[in-house]
């Protein structure tokens, strides 16, 4: 028996304790590399590209490995799910995860090198099949024929590209890129992979229609969902991309339909008309849908979606564009009517958090007008989806100023002025029960999920430290982002923020300069290539901070009252204050966390 396998036997037979502590004690079991590994696969937001689907409700096939999150994502969409492995283990754990999350929602079947699939025709709205087209390949015994005749409306299939030019490794963010292995794969696929219309000729069958995406960069770890028969949903393109000329002239000349690492295809009976795939009889896409019901909501009709992000806090986030013509409602401009950016949670544990961002964003509005956020225009149901939207704010998001030392001083600077304006008029005095309200709480809950005894001493010896020196001193506290960083920023060309994004990890009161330092330090391992680890010891030595991130962090400090000890105080106890935030939010703990990020 394999490493995961064991572990999988062991999750069955904890049956008796709460679903969360079985996970963690699963992926605690298995190696760094596996359990990376299998927290990619367990993402919900491998489920994005079925908000696509015409069908928002009704009985569903998933088809794959039972560990992936989609069967959950399909769960929160609306479907009753029926998933088919041919691990028992696997399974087991599929059921487990539905029955803690969405109870009743999911059934389980065991299948193996079977001809036919043990349903009847038409049996589900909708087919979904991940990691590969079905056949000796991808060790299963039935073809797509099959799945097509189980799906009564919809067939979707993610499989990679014969010719794709890189592979995904298993490691977060790494991938292999070798022309040598691109020729040989290419011309001997190892799963039987074929080309983007071999692949839909496969998945289509006889079926009149079909839509082809790119799961990109890769169908185990993607970011975005691209449209390679219409121009949207598009590809992201920033700034360091667009300076790399090669990639650049190959998307140009039409490359990245062939060349994309993976595929979603979707294929549908054009004849179904039934009402739940929408008035028009040829039926509207889900997303469409929701755009026209939104229209009418927030009164900005015609939007339409423009980029879709699968994104790593498991939400489908849908970035639309307007018609752009006409007057625009009320006093929004006309280039802004229908630019929305749509989040919508693909796991139950999310809800909270998309509507927290909501009414974070009306709140810091309302309460600190001087502060840069996206207008929050919509929370509520609709077409069955819980969902909350906003404006979408122009601009290059942070991450496109990497490396651009003059735009990163400029996105600092903006920063410390936009989180000055969060403190609180007046200081408070830190005594005992304050300390126990900001801070024990939460040192408590990252201890008592820290495995690494090592870890735990040295993550007590900094909390006596913080607490020596915080209590009977005044400190004017702050609301608190709480994931400030500058994926989380969208900022003008020069680098000056214009709005400050997602807000669903906030909180209403915590320490000051805490926010501030986040956005720093992981600026610094982003621009350094170093670890997360590495980029905080460099900043816990003043004497290593660059120019531009002095100005930012002396400015704050001294509109904050901070001194030099505070600055200090603050950083040595960083690892805590990101592993609070951390483990309030995740819906389990990921392993030895701390220890890997912080190598303490």
């Amino acid at each position: 028996m394999n490493p995961l396998d064991r572990a999988l036997e062991t999750f069955r037979d904890a049956a008796d304790l709460p679903y969360k502590e079985r996970l963690e004690a699963f992926l605690a079991q298995l190696s760094e590399a596996d359990s990376e590994a299998a927290m990619m696969l367990l993402k919900e937001s491998r489920g994005t590209a079925a908000i696509l689907l015409h069908r928002g409700s009704g009985p569903a096939l998933f088809v794959g490995n039972a560990l992936s999150g989609t069967p959950l994502a399909l769960g929160s969409l609306g479907f009753t799910v029926t998933v088919v492995d041919r691990c028992e283990l696997r399974l087991a754990f599929a059921l487990a995860r539905a029955e803690a999350y969405l109870p009743g929602s999911t059934r389980i079947v065991r299948a193996g090198d079977d001809r036919r699939l043990p349903f009847s025709d038409g049996a589900f709205s909708v087919a979904v099949q991940e990691d590969g087209l079905p056949g000796p390949g991808t060790g299963w015994g039935y073809s797509t024929e099959e799945l097509r005749r189980v799906a009564r409306d919809e067939v979707l299939v993610a499989a990679d590209n014969r010719f794709g030019y890189k592979k995904a490794t298993g490691r977060r963010g790494q991938f292999r890129r070798s022309p040598l292995r691109f020729l040989k794969e290419g011309f001997s696929p190892p799963r039987g992979e074929r080309t983007l219309e071999g692949t839909r000729k496969w998945v289509r069958g006889p079926w009149e229609a079909s839509t082809a995406y790119a799961l990109y960069p890769h169908a185990h770890e993607f970011s975005h969902v691209v449209g390679l028969d219409e121009p949207k949903p598009q590809l992201s393109i920033g700034p360091r991309e667009r300076r790399n000329a090669l990639k650049m002239w190959g998307y140009r000349l039409g490359a990245f339909r062939w060349l994309t690492p993976s595929f979603a295809i979707h294929a549908r009976r054009r004849s179904s008309g039934s009402a739940d795939l929408g008035a028009s009889g040829d039926g509207a896409r889900r997303m469409e849908r929701v755009l026209a019901e939104l229209g009418g909501l927030i009164g900005e009709p015609g939007a339409t979606l423009d980029i879709l992000v699968a994104t790593r806090s498991n939400n489908v986030l849908a970035l639309t564009e307007g018609p752009q013509r006409g007057d625009g409602p009320g006093n929004t401009p006309e280039s802004e009517a229908g630019r929305w950016a749509i989040h919508i949670p693909l796991q139950p544990f999310k809800r909270r958090m998309v509507r927290a961002h909501h009414d974070w964003l009306q709140h810091v509005a309302n309460t600190y007008p001087g502060v840069r956020v996206p207008s929050a225009l919509f929370a509520g149901t609709v077409d069955g989806l819980e969902l909350a939207v906003c404006r979408r704010v122009k601009g290059l998001n942070g991450t496109d100023v990497t490396g651009d030392r003059d735009r990163t001083a400029a996105m600092f600077d903006s920063a410390a002025d936009q989180l000055e304006r969060l403190l609180e008029p007046r200081d408070t005095l830190v005594d005992e029960a304050v300390y126990a309200e900001s801070i024990t709480r939460r040192v408590d809950r990252v201890l008592g999920l820290v495995r690494r005894a090592q870890t735990a001493r040295d993550l007590r010896s900094r909390e006596h430290r913080l607490r020596e020196y915080l209590i009977d001193r005044p400190v004017r506290f702050a609301m608190y982002h709480a994931d400030l960083r500058s994926k989380h920023l969208q900022v003008e060309p020069s680098g000056e923020i214009s709005g400050i994004l997602d807000w669903g990890a906030s909180e209403g009161r915590f320490l000051p300069l805490v926010d501030l330092l986040q956005l720093v330090i992981h600026q610094r391992k982003q621009e350094s290539g170093a670890t997360f680890g590495n980029a905080w010891k460099a900043m816990c030595n003043r004497r290593e901070w660059l120019p531009h991130e002095a100005k930012a962090l002396d400015a704050y400090a001294a509109s904050a009252g901070l001194g030099p000890d505070d600055v200090h105080a603050y950083l040595d106890a960083y690892p805590l204050f990101v592993a609070g935030m951390a483990e309030r939010n995740w819906d389990y703990s990921r392993p030895d966390w701390i220890a890997r990020q912080f190598e303490i």
